[in-house]
């Protein structure tokens, strides 16, 4: 999948920018705070229907505007050119067309672009809370997966409503308003815990692979523990007893303690957990393996390459890394990257068509 131009029109601190790309993708360079990411954002959104940075929407439409609109044209070496679009006004109404065609469901964009962003945020993956890693996951599983997108998105619907009646609740619940939301839950909960379990079992040997590709000198290991409790297969009655054997201690802490909302990724370097033992070296190349690992499932999924974008990253890795990084990109699909500086960007990726930010939130193309 090759992106050949993005439109944005008042999205983020952009107005009006239209950006045309080579087949090698783009570079994009100017100081912090231009917008560089957002640029990168609105590709993410194409990809995903949703931002990586924000949960509300409301928040990528320029300062005073009444609504957003992003669209990109692709082209696909045996399926022609397709155009799409995103837009979102401020009463709510949120809108995506392929080819100009309106979907009922979002959801059904989901898996004609394939996006990985990788961001020097993302060192959170390894070294940070597990919320983090769930959304990883869920960032990959939701731009290639249509139907997981829905599950999880019904999931947590479902989830919020458990908790409003467990801070509700006066008494102890013996059935009664929380059965028929336990076996809901159940049913979205072992959806999601298989298909987050399938998911890892294939990410964990492409990440040690690329690990070692990187350079790091350890055996980098993936593990899956899910928060539906251990075992070979989640069926929705196994869940379901689960969350009823927890009800008490639910009622307690008035929180849901069973459930995919639970899930955590461990990540070892020789059997040693890196968030404990890892060096910050260590954290990043594990976290690019993590990425490129990713890609190469989305490949595997999709049946063609997904968009790398690359926000600011070759400024937090040291030359060796940032080399070997770059040598590995060629065969990952189309790269957009951003940095401060046009020389460092180009030297990586020569082929690449290049544009500055300026002051104005005008995207200029260098020559």
């Amino acid at each position: 999948m090759i992106l050949e131009s993005l439109s944005l029109h008042d999205f983020r601190n952009f107005q009006d920018v239209e950006i045309e790309a080579s087949r090698g993708g783009a570079v994009i360079w100017g100081p912090n705070g231009r917008g560089k990411t957002n640029l990168l954002e609105a590709i993410f959104i194409l990809g995903a229907t949703r931002s990586h940075r924000t949960r509300k929407d409301v928040e990528l439409i320029r300062f005073g505007c009444p609504f957003f609109r992003v669209s990109g044209r692709f082209r696909k070496e045996d399926a022609g050119r397709t155009t799409i679009s995103l837009s979102y006004e401020r009463n709510g109404r949120k809108r995506g067309r392929i080819d100009g065609k309106e979907k009922e469901k979002l959801s059904s964009m989901v898996g004609h672009c394939g996006v990985i962003l990788v961001s020097p945020d993302d060192v959170e993956i390894t070294g940070g809370e597990p919320e983090k890693r769930r959304q990883f996951l869920d960032l990959m599983l939701c731009t290639v997966d249509g139907v997981y997108l829905r599950a999880l998105r019904e999931y947590n619907r479902i989830l919020r409503q458990r908790g409003s009646i467990l801070r509700d609740f006066r008494e102890r619940d013996r059935g009664g308003l929380l059965d028929p939301w336990d076996r809901q839950l159940a049913e979205g909960a072992a959806s999601i815990t298989s298909a987050r379990s399938a998911a890892v079992s294939r990410l964990g040997p492409l990440a040690e692979e690329s690990y070692g590709k990187l350079g790091g000198g350890e055996i980098f290991t993936v593990a899956y523990r899910p928060g539906a409790g251990e075992g070979p297969e989640w069926t929705s009655e196994q869940v379901y007893d689960r969350i009823v054997a927890a009800r008490e201690e639910d009622l307690r802490t008035r929180r849901t303690s069973i459930g995919p909302h639970r899930d955590d990724l461990l990540f070892r370097l020789d059997d040693r957990p890196i968030r404990n033992f890892g060096s910050r070296g260590q954290h990043r190349t594990a976290v690019l393996a993590l990425k490129l690992a990713a890609v190469e499932l989305m490949k595997e999924r999709l049946g063609d390459d997904p968009i790398v974008l690359l926000d600011d990253v070759f400024t937090e890795l040291d030359a060796g890394r940032a080399r070997r990084l770059a040598d590995h990109l060629p065969g990952a699909g189309q790269v957009f990257a951003t940095g401060t500086g046009r020389a460092d960007l180009a030297e990586y990726f020569p082929g690449a068509t290049a544009f500055s930010v300026n002051e104005e939130g005008g995207v200029v193309r260098e020559i």
